[in-house]
C-alpha cells in the first residue's frame, strides 16, 4: 500500500520591518536653479537679514520638514511658471534663494534620519560622565571655601544632589554654580574659591559642559521622537517665510492689475499665514 503524501506547510514569510522613508530629491528646485540667476554673496547676506533664525525657528517648530519639502517643491514650480513675465516686487533672484534653501532642507532633513538614536545616547552618556566629574570637583571646592560657616556648607549639601538623568544633573550643577559665583563677591571669597579651585576658568568650564549636556540630552529626545532638530527647524521656517513673501508679493501684484497665477499654498504654510479677507472692511462712519 502507497504511504500517504504528506503536505509540506508553508510558514508564513516574516513582516519586513518598515523602512525609513526618505525625502523626496528636490528635482523641480535643484532643476529650477540650473536657469535662474547664480546667487553671488551679496544677494545670498540680503535675503538670509529679511529674518532672523529665531523668527524662523519658531515657524518651523510648527509645522513637519518633510511635509514643508514636498510642498516648497510645489510651490517654486508655480511661482517659476508666473516668473516667466516680470513681476514687480518677486525678482527671479529670490526665487533662486527659495530653491537654494528647499535644497538646504532636504539635506537637513537627510541628516536628522542619520543620527541615529544609539548615537545620541552615546553622546549624551560621554557628557553625562563628565559632567558628574565636574558636580563632585565643584562641590568639593564649595566645601572647602565654605569651611566654618555651617549655613553656607548646608546649601551645598542640600544642592549637591547626585542624579541619575541629564536634565536633573543639570539642575544640580546650576545651583552649585550659583553657589560659588556668590562666594566670590567679596574680596576674602574670590580668594578662597581660588585657593579651592573655583577659578573663574574652572566655572565658566563647568558651565559649557552643562550646557552641552543640555544640549545633547535635548537632541537625543529628538531623535528618540522623530522630531526635527533645531538646525532642521531653522531652515525649515526661512523656507516657510520665504513662500509667505513670495504669496504676499504676487498677490499684491495680482490686485495691482499684473497679469499673475497665484501659487496654491499648501496645509503646513497655510496653518501659518492667515488667509487675506475675501470682502473688504466696512468703511468707518461719517464723523459729525
Amino acid at each position: 500500500m502507497a504511504a500517504k503524501k504528506t503536505k509540506t506547510v508553508k510558514k508564513p514569510a516574516a513582516k519586513k520591518a518598515p523602512a525609513t522613508k526618505a525625502a523626496s530629491i528636490p528635482r523641480v528646485a535643484m532643476k529650477l536653479l540650473e536657469t535662474l540667476p547664480p546667487l553671488d554673496t551679496r544677494h545670498r547676506r540680503a535675503y538670509l537679514g529679511a529674518f532672523t533664525d529665531e523668527e524662523c525657528e519658531a515657524w518651523g517648530t510648527r509645522t513637519k520638514a518633510q511635509a514643508v519639502l514636498a510642498e516648497a517643491e510645489r510651490f517654486v514650480g508655480a511661482v517659476a511658471s508666473t516668473l516667466k513675465k516680470p513681476v514687480t516686487g518677486y525678482s527671479p533672484s529670490r526665487l533662486a534663494w527659495l530653491c537654494a534653501l528647499v535644497t538646504e532642507l532636504h539635506d537637513a532633513v537627510e541628516s536628522d534620519k542619520a543620527s541615529s538614536g544609539s548615537e545620541a545616547r552615546t553622546e549624551r552618556a560621554g557628557l553625562f560622565a563628565l559632567a558628574n566629574k565636574a558636580r563632585k570637583k565643584l562641590a568639593t571646592g564649595l566645601v572647602s571655601a565654605g569651611t566654618g560657616n555651617e549655613a553656607f556648607l548646608k546649601e551645598v549639601t542640600d544642592r549637591n544632589e547626585s542624579s541619575t538623568s541629564a536634565h536633573a544633573l543639570e539642575s544640580t550643577i546650576t545651583g552649585l554654580l550659583q553657589l560659588a559665583m556668590r562666594v566670590r563677591r567679596t574680596e576674602t571669597g574670590e580668594l578662597l574659591a581660588n585657593d579651592a579651585g573655583l577659578t573663574e576658568e574652572f566655572l565658566a568650564s563647568v558651565s559649557a559642559l552643562a550646557d552641552s549636556l543640555r544640549e545633547a540630552n535635548e537632541r537625543t529626545f529628538t531623535v528618540m521622537r522623530g522630531q526635527d532638530s533645531s538646525d532642521t527647524n531653522r531652515v525649515e521656517g526661512r523656507v516657510l517665510r520665504e513662500m509667505a513673501f513670495a504669496l504676499r508679493m504676487l498677490r499684491r501684484a495680482k490686485e495691482d492689475g499684473e497679469s499673475v497665477t497665484l501659487p496654491m499654498p499648501g496645509a503646513q504654510l497655510s496653518s501659518l499665514v492667515s488667509r487675506p479677507a475675501t470682502t473688504p472692511p466696512p468703511a468707518p462712519p461719517d464723523a459729525g
